[in-house]
């Protein structure tokens, strides 16, 4: 029986959009006959999701707090025991699951000196970091020693390729799965009274812009309008917008209650505003799209590869409050056409994302084998 190792990097917090590929494939695959073995860190309060993947994969956890005084002291004194359980698995293959483009460094030298093949996942990257040219250098070495490099946007991978300053011919770029229904259909809400954007996503001001937002929301003119933005996520932001949004007086801000069915918020809301920092390839940008929603952007990441300006949506050209103040006023004169523009939305991203992108990228990990 084959084996196949799936390491999820992540340990910011207990569970992300970041995390659903690896997690679901690896359910997948180990229902189909692959012997799988999860690492992960491990969190006081178990996550539902990990929850599913214990129930079919032998999952191990690194404990250790989110503290980086901690984590630096547990990575120095007992680090190199982590990846010895490589050894005791012994995979055939290694799946390294990175939320940024960058931290799954040690697991691939960690492989590459087991001679343990290995692909990555990079869910995301900025701009905004880069490694020193040492630390640059060893992740273009693990980088181009990986069977695959998988991506979530073709601009993700070009800005590694930047970074590292090496090519990656074995570089592809993979989709996440989504948390709707391919052929969603959530009716629209009229827009006699007013119109209703949501603001998806994690409350995290660094990689999500939501102060951006709510600096252009505190002008007059956006106060004086019908327009209203909902926003929906947790995070580590949450009371600092609460504060922000009591000190601007943002009446035209409201925080939603956690919805784990996404058509309910499109059968709501008329469109998506997203302004975002860095991203990788959004998933709340597909699932907005598959309700027929148009979205209004920033010019990061993968944002474009599907939301096509003044067509489908509107696009910020920088995550700053001038430029989404430009596309939020254009979106605004434009505000009769966001239901045709929704359909057009909705026409484009069932040409780049497949129907089931788990059975795909189970299917590549399979040919690697």
């Amino acid at each position: 029986m084959k084996k196949i190792a799936f390491i999820g990097i992540n340990d910011t917090s207990p569970w992300g959009g970041s995390e659903e590929l690896w997690a679901q494939t690896a359910i997948h695959l180990a229902k189909i006959g692959y012997s799988i073995g999860v690492n992960v860190k491990g969190w006081r309060t178990k996550p539902k999701q990990i929850q599913a993947v214990e129930a079919v994969c032998s999952t191990t956890y690194r404990w250790y707090d989110r503290n980086l005084v901690e984590k630096l002291t547990f990575m120095a004194q007992r680090g190199k025991n982590v990846y010895r359980w490589l050894d005791r698995f012994r995979p055939d293959l290694a799946v390294i699951s990175q939320s940024c483009n960058n931290d799954g460094l040690f697991w691939m030298e960690a492989c590459s000196a087991r001679s343990i093949p290995y692909v990555t996942i990079a869910q995301s990257g900025s701009e905004y970091y880069w490694y020193s040219d040492a630390l640059n250098q060893r992740l273009a070495i693990a980088y181009t020693q990986a069977k695959k490099s998988y991506f979530v946007s073709q601009r993700t991978l070009e800005l590694t390729v930047k970074q590292i300053a090496a090519d990656l011919p074995q570089a592809e770029v993979v989709r996440n799965p989504f948390n709707v229904s391919y052929n969603a259909v959530p009716p629209w809400k009229p827009t006699d009274k007013e119109f209703k954007l949501a603001c998806v996503g994690r409350i995290n001001l660094v990689s999500k812009g939501q102060d951006i937002l709510f600096e252009v929301l505190r002008a007059p003119k956006w106060k004086n309008r019908p327009l209203t933005v909902t926003l929906f996520g947790d995070g580590g932001h949450i009371e600092t917008l609460k504060r922000l949004q009591q000190l601007w007086g943002l009446q035209n801000i409201r925080f939603g209650q956690f919805n784990s069915n996404i058509e309910e918020i499109w059968a709501t809301h008329h469109g998506l505003i997203l302004p975002s920092r860095y991203e990788g390839l959004p998933l709340v940008i597909v699932e907005a799209m598959l309700c027929s929603r148009t979205c209004i952007v920033t010019d990061v990441a993968g944002n474009t590869e599907l939301v096509d300006d003044n067509i489908n949506g509107f696009v910020a050209k920088a995550p700053t409050p001038e430029f989404l103040d430009e596309a939020l006023e254009r979106a605004w004169q434009q505000r009769e056409s966001w239901y045709d523009m929704g359909k057009a939305a909705s026409n484009k991203v069932r040409q780049i994302i497949p129907p089931d992108p788990i059975a795909v990228f189970a299917q590549k990990l399979e040919t690697l084998l």
